[in-house]
């Protein structure tokens, strides 16, 4: 009697969690008809995809994310090779076009790569405002805006600090709301001539690099050996690309874009230039 009274005690403290879950998903189904206006077969509101979705989970996400940060800085400062400071500064000089111009040319190699580090903040500005609309309120553009000078570095803190929203945003949003000053940046990531332009840069600095020839890669990988300016901006392009296919995710899904389960994971294996693919071809609000 005992062994056949502990699986009907386990049974029965199942029952209430059991029939809660059941009676919340009921109501969830019951808002998405109200939503809709009651009509046969309503389409259910978008979700992020694969967010932390319990409060356990999304402590574990958030200090991946930061000791991943953590890390990352760790590594730029106390463990890159760090063997020509005096040159990385010259390099940097030249790149931004503050250096003396003595004829010798700064590495193809080196010269793109900085190039495509500069379309990839426009990138995750895109990907971000708005639908990195965050729970906890976090603003995405304050750590956009940081992107565009310290790359990764600047994006993990928000990524660390990130929910998805109880409500998605309305992506795209309707003219109307993208009007008045406050708006402008959201306007301005759903113009196709920001996406066309990060694609034509990707592909452009792409291109340069896969025609460089040999020795110039040769002499890449031995500054990458040498040069902590080097190897750091290396490991923030590989860090940027990692993170975007889940920021690419989100966005087709509050987009409800049509191509996200046949052309999504095609685009999450092409470094840069799937991104860029993705919001040329994303849904976006008709201005």
């Amino acid at each position: 009697m005992a062994a056949l009274k502990a699986p009907q005690t386990a049974a029965g403290a199942l029952q209430g969690p059991l029939r809660q879950a059941a009676v919340a998903a009921l109501r969830r189904q019951a808002a998405v008809v109200r939503a809709t206006g009651g009509g046969s077969d309503p389409e259910p509101a978008p979700q992020p995809p694969a967010g932390p979705q319990t409060d356990g989970t999304s402590l574990l996400s958030s200090a991946g994310l930061f000791l991943l940060w953590a890390a990352l800085a760790g590594y730029a400062f106390l463990v890159a090779p760090n063997q020509t400071p005096v040159r990385d500064m010259y390099f940097l000089e030249k790149l931004v076009g503050l250096g003396v111009d003595d004829g010798v040319p700064v590495n193809s190699i080196v010269q793109h790569l900085f190039l495509i580090m500069r379309v990839w903040p426009l990138v995750y500005t895109a990907l971000l405002i708005p639908s990195g609309k965050s729970a906890n309120g976090v603003p995405a553009w304050p750590f956009v805006t940081l992107s565009y000078g310290i790359g990764a570095f600047g994006l993990l803190p928000f990524m660390a600090l990130w929910q998805p929203p109880r409500e998605p945003p309305v992506v795209p949003a309707p003219a109307e709301a993208l009007q008045g000053p406050g708006n402008l940046m959201q306007r301005g990531m759903e113009s196709p001539l920001v996406a066309f332009l990060c694609l034509g840069g990707a592909v452009w600095c792409l291109g340069q690099a896969a025609l460089a020839g040999g020795a110039q890669w040769d002499a890449y990988l031995k500054l990458l050996e040498e040069s902590r300016f080097i190897n750091v901006m290396t490991l923030d392009f590989l860090t940027l690309s990692a993170l975007a296919p889940f920021w690419m995710s989100n966005d087709a899904a509050l987009r409800r874009w049509e191509g996200r389960d046949s052309l999504l994971p095609l685009l999450s294996l092409l470094p840069v230039l799937g991104p860029c693919i993705y919001l040329c071809l994303r849904p976006r609000a008709q201005m």
